[in-house]
């Protein structure tokens, strides 16, 4: 199985050397069989690893007991480990949602929260085949869109941090298999078998059936149909994405403009996609609106009516003016509590031979190919790469940092100075993407808008011996 883990790592680039990885470990057979194979696999990609777990004080001392077998587990490894123990049932009561999306609520928080904390750039959970099975299952009952029989992605971006599911290609079967031969102990939760869950429902009565009296490869049968909508999904948010772009423009804080003609001409299915795309431009997310939602919206866009208004969860509001509809947020990304990324200070091994080093820094959607080589390399192609003299950066600090306003730096080939947010204006860089757009420095200077423009420090020249060659690679 190790093999598989790493083949599926290495194909889908879910791992990149040197990751500092926070693993989710509820002390179950998945998670505890996920920390095995990972503290195997560590040297191979050099990961530094830490363990999270949550106490959700929905099964007095047995979840207690879970974390406490988690934290000698990790001491085992001799890995550091973070516990959080919260009141999930309060957490359902206050915001009127079930227990278990509460529970999921505080245990994402808390994951994000100690992966800041600890400069964590990837968190990884232990979903498998099975879970992306019963997922697609539960979303066809439910009752669900193209987008929704995707199921759970290996990778997903949200606020910044990676979320990385490693054994989703991995059956139930083969890591409880994994678990007998290698010996792993772990613990039951007495939950998994209660019928009051619908997962569990599907699970334990469901998917029986199904295989016995109908299809017994149903479960391999809803992967394949996972994966073949995800290659639709692809295809068709990248046409949504263009008609995006075209038709909608910025209008002011938390607020976008529609051009209802150009939006009209665009199929249903691309319809859809673009009131999505508005809603993450605005929100950063898309969690609270539902399917009824988008349709409300995608009505008062297509009416003959040049007037209308309604609201949203979430301090939504949409209204038509004309051939012009609007749609904005009471409380804009910008101005709401944001959690930055920390500083993050390149190696210094970097300028003390000639090595290659790949990092993606917590909080930047974006991954950084560096190394220093001999000579002059050819020039750049694009904005995405930067070059730098690495002697003249010797015994300086260098270091990736957020925007701060006010910030200013030196542009090659201009006198003077120019403030970064002119830069992202004239780049047109989403408002709620430049509080967290990379910037590379120099002791006290801006000396990269990384993938925009470069500054006039430390340039190359034919006299140079080493160079500094970074490369960014932006991240979905």
């Amino acid at each position: 199985m190790l093999e598989k883990v790493a083949e599926s790592i290495s194909r889908q680039e879910l791992l990149a050397k040197g990751d500092r990885v926070l693993v989710a470990v509820s002390g179950g057979v998945d998670s505890c069989v996920l920390l095995d194979v990972l503290n195997k696999l560590k040297a191979k990609w050099n990961l530094h690893l830490a363990v999270v777990t949550v106490d959700h004080g929905l099964r007095g001392k047995a979840s207690k007991g879970d974390v406490g077998f988690v934290e000698r587990l990790a001491e085992r490894y001799g890995l550091p480990v973070y516990a959080g123990s919260f009141d999930v049932a309060n957490h359902a009561k206050k915001h009127k949602i079930s227990i278990q999306s509460a529970a999921r609520d505080v245990r994402y928080k808390f994951f994000r929260e100690t992966a800041v904390a600890h400069r964590c750039t990837k968190i990884i959970t232990a979903h498998h085949a099975d879970d992306q099975a019963e997922t697609v299952m539960m979303r066809i009952i439910r009752g669900t869109s193209t987008r929704g029989l995707t199921g759970i992605r290996a990778k997903r971006l949200e606020d910044g941090i990676f979320y990385i599911r490693p054994l989703l290609e991995i059956w139930r079967n083969e890591i409880e298999m994994y678990a007998k031969i290698q010996g792993i102990r772990y613990r039951e939760d007495a939950s998994n078998a209660s019928l009051k869950y619908i997962r569990n429902k599907i699970r334990l009565q469901l998917f029986p059936e199904l295989a016995s009296g109908y299809n017994e490869g149903v479960k391999s049968a809803l992967l394949q149909l996972s994966q073949l909508a995800r290659e639709d999904e692809s295809y068709l948010e990248e046409l949504a994405y263009a008609r995006f772009t075209e038709g909608v423009t910025p209008a002011g804080a938390g607020r976008l403009k529609v051009n209802c003609e150009h939006f009209v001409e665009s199929p249903l299915p691309l319809q859809r996609r673009v009131i999505t795309l508005i809603l993450y431009y605005l929100c950063g997310h898309t969690i609270q609106w539902e399917q009824v939602h988008i349709e409300n919206i995608r009505s008062l866009l297509v009416s003959s009516s040049p007037s209308g208004r309604l609201s949203l969860p979430g301090g939504v509001s949409a209204w038509r003016e004309y051939n012009d509809a609007y749609v904005s947020v009471s409380q804009p990304i910008a101005a709401k509590t944001v959690s930055l990324p920390p500083q993050f200070v390149l190696s210094k091994e970097l300028l003390q031979g000639a090595l290659k080093l790949s990092v993606e820094p917590p909080g930047f959607a974006f991954r950084l190919e560096a190394e220093v080589t001999l000579g002059v390399p050819p020039r750049p192609t694009d904005a995405w790469e930067a070059q730098f003299d690495a002697d003249e950066l010797s015994g300086s600090c260098i270091y990736i940092r957020t925007w701060e306003k006010g910030d200013g730096f030196r542009p090659f080939g201009m006198r003077g100075t120019k403030l970064i947010s002119d830069v992202f204006v004239d780049a047109k860089v989403p408002k709620h993407k430049r509080m967290t757009w990379p910037l590379f420095c120099i002791d006290n200077e801006i000396a990269w808008v990384v993938g925009i423009r470069r500054g006039q420090q430390a340039m190359v020249t034919d006299k140079t011996q080493r160079t500094l060659v970074l490369r960014a690679l932006r991240l979905s």
